[in-house]
Parts: C-alpha cells; structure tokens; sequence
C-alpha cells in the first residue's frame, strides 16, 4: 500500500505511538493506477519527485514524503520550502 499523502497533518501522536490517517487517496501496490499519467496527487512540499512529475508511485515515495514530514517537524518548512503554512 503506498498512502501518497503523508505530511505531518495526516500523523497523528498517541500514546501507543504515531498513527497514520486519512487514506482518501492511499494506492495498494500492484492495483490498477487511480489517477492519471501525468496527475499528480498529494500535498505540495511533501510530495516525492515521482508524484511531481506525474510518474508511477511506490513505497519509496511515503519514504520520502515520511522524510519531508520529519524535516517539516524540525525546521518548520518542508525541504523544498513550499509547505503550506496555517
């Protein structure tokens, strides 16, 4: 399952540890695509390249999204600067 939207709203901290929500756009590996070649989904300033450029997503791509959330959570902006801020 690739979740393609995480960023740190969708990260929720309990007791038991972190959970992860909102699966509205959440992708199971090896399922027919949902969007479309050349769509990309997710939240600005915490999407993998891949989603950028509309490519095939994978796990690899929450990896990266997870290490945008932690830089997010340490600094305050996303890596590329492009968070959006409340």
């Amino acid at each position: 399952m690739v979740h393609r939207d995480l960023k740190p709203s969708n990260i929720l901290l309990s007791p038991k540890g972190p959970r992860i929500i909102d699966f509205g756009i959440a992708w199971a590996t090896g399922a027919s695509t949902l969007t479309h070649v050349g769509t990309a989904v997710g939240s600005p300033g915490f999407l993998a390249p891949e989603q950028v450029r509309g490519a095939a997503v994978t796990p690899a791509t929450d990896v990266f999204s997870l290490g945008a959330t932690l830089a997010y959570a340490s600094m305050g902006d996303s890596p590329s600067g492009t968070a959006v801020r409340r």
